[in-house]
């Protein structure tokens, strides 16, 4: 039997850290970035435990988990201020409609371009 020391969970928690940092800089994307960074967390966890218990290097194992770690703390900020800046311009262009600066922009858009 082979023995388990830890490396696939510890590569496979080191591509899904680099998965989540660079998906994390995409707003709709946010989400997998945060599903990535927490299985990459769990995974790296558990690959770093089992190298040591090997007496194996835990060098893939931390690195999965600092960027794992990064890359969650990157989408989660993303994913609010990015839905905050959503929110705000909603309200705002709510806020603007049926106004009378409405007519105003209308009126020197016509204007401007000569209708």
């Amino acid at each position: 039997m082979e023995q388990n020391n830890g490396k696939g969970m510890s590569i496979a928690a080191l591509i899904l850290g680099i998965a989540a940092c660079v998906l994390a800089w995409v707003y709709m994307w946010n989400i997998a970035a945060i599903v990535c960074g927490i299985v990459g967390l769990v995974l790296a966890v558990l690959g770093r435990k089992n190298a040591a218990a090997a007496n194996a290097s835990k060098g893939l194992g931390t690195a999965g988990l600092v960027l794992s770690i990064i890359g969650l703390v990157l989408a989660v900020i993303g994913f609010f201020t990015c839905t905050l800046c959503i929110a705000c311009a909603s309200s705002a262009v709510n806020d603007l409609s049926g106004s009378d600066l409405e007519s105003a922009l209308q009126g020197a858009l016509d204007s401007a371009f000569g209708n």
